[in-house]
């Protein structure tokens, strides 16, 4: 069989495009896409680990002596005033114009490194006390990374109050809650941090919030500040700090 010229001359020109396809091109300055594959050559490093727990003062747990090299406590006390362990429990007593307080060493991290999606939950049980003549007591201060000044938990006989330094991002502010704390029984605390917001729950219900994202840098139990009108005694269990990875079905 004998091609015809037109079948001949078309033959021609699939092999013409052909071998013009297939011409290696000069790549330079020439953007290229990544294989599909590339992750496998050159895999990303590994997400950071940063979930950390820490528990303390749990029933049936034994507690490290205050002041030895593995407490998990910074303690500072100015005498008369005094802190023990309790069974549990870690008392503390103040007197007035004597500063004494707790630190716990908790696993925080900086602000730089808290992932948008992670959270941190502190959570504690705390009984105070304030009898007349005294007035007031400083449950806590909590201290946010990278923030200046510090915000103060106070209950008194009266109220609850919450004190933020005039350093602190807005200016200074002091709120008085209808809440009664310091009456001699026990009442859950709850603090939480995450993306959107820090906020402070007590027996449940939230009490204070702030907005924005922020992260924990120090929480300190105690009188770190004190008068004339300050002591009281303070029974603080169940400590424990968690920060975790938040699944999306949590976050608000």
């Amino acid at each position: 069989m004998i091609a015809s010229a037109s079948w001949v001359a078309a033959t021609h020109r699939r092999r013409a495009a052909l071998r013009a396809a297939l011409t290696v091109v000069p790549t330079a300055g020439i953007a290229c896409a990544a294989p599909r594959h590339a992750g496998a050559l050159w895999p990303a490093p590994p997400p950071r680990d940063s979930a950390a727990v820490f528990q303390d003062l749990l029933p049936g747990r034994q507690v490290a002596p205050l002041g030895a090299p593995d407490s998990p406590w910074h303690i500072f006390v100015e005498s008369p005033s005094r802190v023990m362990l309790d069974g549990n429990g870690l008392v503390l007593e103040s007197v007035p114009g004597r500063r004494i307080w707790a630190s716990p060493r908790l696993p925080v991290a900086p602000l730089e490194a808290v992932l948008p999606s992670q959270v941190e939950e502190l959570t504690w049980t705390a009984t105070v006390r304030v009898e007349p003549p005294r007035r007031f007591f400083v449950l806590c201060e909590l201290r946010f990374a990278a923030e200046p000044g510090a915000i103060l938990i106070q209950p008194t006989p009266f109220d609850l109050q919450i004190t933020q330094d005039p350093e602190r991002p807005g200016g200074g502010s002091s709120d008085s809650l209808s809440r009664i704390v310091a009456d001699g029984r026990e009442h859950y605390w709850r603090l939480r941090l995450d993306a959107t917001r820090a906020e402070l729950r007590l027996n449940g219900s939230v009490i204070w919030s702030v907005e924005g994202r922020h992260a924990l840098s120090r929480i300190t139990f105690g009188e770190t500040r004190t008068d004339a009108f300050h002591g009281g005694r303070l029974l603080l269990r169940d400590l424990v700090y968690v920060r975790r990875p938040i699944p999306a079905t949590e976050r608000y």
